[in-house]
């Protein structure tokens, strides 16, 4: 009696791993081909790129040994910007510019954005004039300057060293905004940039 009661449990337990087992493997084959998971879906997210940027990436990684540090996301209207040239892509610097329009003869109108980075500093951005010192994420520092006009405006920028190399971001924000709003705005970028990490 204890031996038949003895195999029907076993029967009963070999019998429900086989249906859970059936069960996993139709759910398993009913995703999508291609199909991310949870967690490559959210390092997907977290690593997202502006589109605009996305063709270069490419083209400075195959020349630069500098970690490229781009964000994840740009401000309005400078996410509206169409085209992304590689000013400079080599081993020690790389450099990239947006625009918000190409010419007919092949220039490029309407400054909207630059990033750049360099691993040989020729200077510290301590030794800026007219900057403000900013807190940003992971501890580091960064180096404020606002938008400033004379003749023409020259952008707002933020300079800032991380693993021994100097990077620059500028953003082409309106001279009406106060100089803390287009503080907050570059940290934002900035930080985006630094959080993705290397691309």
């Amino acid at each position: 009696m204890r031996r038949s009661r003895l195999l029907r449990v076993c029967a009963t337990t070999v019998l429900t791993f086989l249906i859970f087992s059936v069960d996993h493997c139709l759910a398993q084959s009913q995703k999508a081909p291609g199909t991310p998971s949870h967690s490559a879906a959210h390092v997907t997210r977290s690593k997202s790129l502006p589109g605009v940027l996305a063709p270069v990436l490419s083209q400075v990684k195959a020349k630069s040994h500098v970690p490229v540090l781009l964000p994840s996301e740009l401000p309005s209207p400078i996410a509206t910007a169409k085209h992304a040239v590689v000013d400079k892509a080599e081993v020690d610097e790389y450099g990239i510019t947006l625009y918000y329009e190409r010419e007919s003869n092949g220039g490029y109108l309407g400054f909207a954005a630059f990033f750049s980075a360099e691993d040989k500093l020729k200077f510290s951005p301590r030794q800026l004039s007219n900057v403000e010192t900013v807190n940003l994420v992971h501890g580091l520092h960064g180096f404020f300057r606002a938008v400033s006009c004379g003749g023409s405006c020259a952008p707002a920028n933020l300079w800032w060293e991380e693993d021994g190399v100097l990077y620059v971001i500028q953003l082409e924000l309106s001279p009406d905004l106060s100089d803390r709003s287009q503080e907050n705005t570059i940290v934002a970028v900035v930080n985006s940039a630094i959080l993705d990490g290397p691309r």
